[in-house]
């Protein structure tokens, strides 16, 4: 079924258009993505909901780079190895070129930008052992999982639900995306930012915090002169005087790029198109 933007009441419209801009507030900092799966939880009415950031690593085991939860997904007792099991249903829809006579696999390959949803199951977690994973391109190195946990008895999401959440998963896989250039990637700022050296870079992030300078030096492992004239750089290059005007600054050009990367046109799509693919793995 495909689900076009025509079809869509006044109040779902509304509905994506609020969570859209509270997803855009959320993913300003990482911390501040932790509250995600909370907020999604009670907006849209689901069981436990999981947000999950995944770094591809050359040559070596995918990384959790951000994991956050709704509700008690989990028991106590299990709750040290969910990342574990994380990382299992990542690869359960992990990355995949297609096979020899071009047969897609399950899974998607990096250029493609609107990813997948599977149908998977989990005997790890006993009380939902069943999810419905939205899975998104970050971009190059990063992937994002939105996570519906089901319970055994649960019947799956309606049509609406999941339409919704191909959309939810679009945005915020997006906002993720402006979220790592923030944290590794400062030369897709453009200017002046991409003048910045790798260690200026690094204390720009550091300056975008409650700390002092001595802490500040402290954390990065810097002596306090060596941080003061790397500061000074920053301000020459940026053009500003003061810590205020830079992050300032620095917040309208992440602002300006997440409307950019936000208001780019998405299509309601569900299953029955090449963008959607469901999976069921036993």
């Amino acid at each position: 079924m495909v689900c076009r933007e025509q079809d869509w009441t006044t109040t779902q419209t509304q509905l994506l258009m609020d969570i859209s801009a509270t997803l855009a507030d959320y993913t300003q900092k990482l911390e501040l993505c932790r509250e995600i799966p909370d907020y999604l939880s009670r907006t849209l009415n689901l069981e436990p909901l999981t947000v999950a950031v995944v770094r591809e690593v050359p040559d070596g085991s995918p990384q959790i780079v951000l994991s956050s939860s709704s509700g008690a997904v989990v028991p106590e007792e299990a709750a040290s190895t969910f990342e574990q099991t994380l990382l299992e249903m990542y690869r359960q829809v992990r990355p995949q070129a297609p096979s020899e006579n071009g047969t897609p696999r399950i899974g998607f390959s990096a250029s493609d930008t609107h990813g997948v949803a599977a149908e998977i199951t989990v005997d790890r977690l006993a009380a939902y052992r069943n999810a419905t994973v939205f899975v998104r391109t970050v971009d190059a190195q990063h992937r994002m999982l939105l996570i519906v946990h089901q319970s055994v008895e649960a019947h799956g999401l309606r049509a609406d639900q999941a339409e919704l959440l191909h959309l939810v998963s679009d945005q915020l896989a997006k906002l993720c995306a402006c979220l790592m250039i923030w944290a590794a990637r400062p030369a897709e700022l453009g200017a002046p930012f991409s003048r910045l050296t790798d260690r200026e870079w690094m204390v720009l992030r550091g300056l975008n915090s409650d700390a002092g300078e001595k802490q500040l030096a402290d954390q990065l492992g810097l002596s306090p002169h060596t941080l003061h004239s790397h500061i000074k750089s920053i301000y020459r290059k940026v053009g500003v005087q003061g810590r205020l005007p830079l992050l300032l600054r620095a917040e309208e050009a992440m602002r300006g790029l997440r409307a950019d990367r936000v208001n780019k046109r998405i299509v309601p799509v569900v299953n029955g198109s090449s963008t959607f693919i469901g999976a069921q793995t036993n």
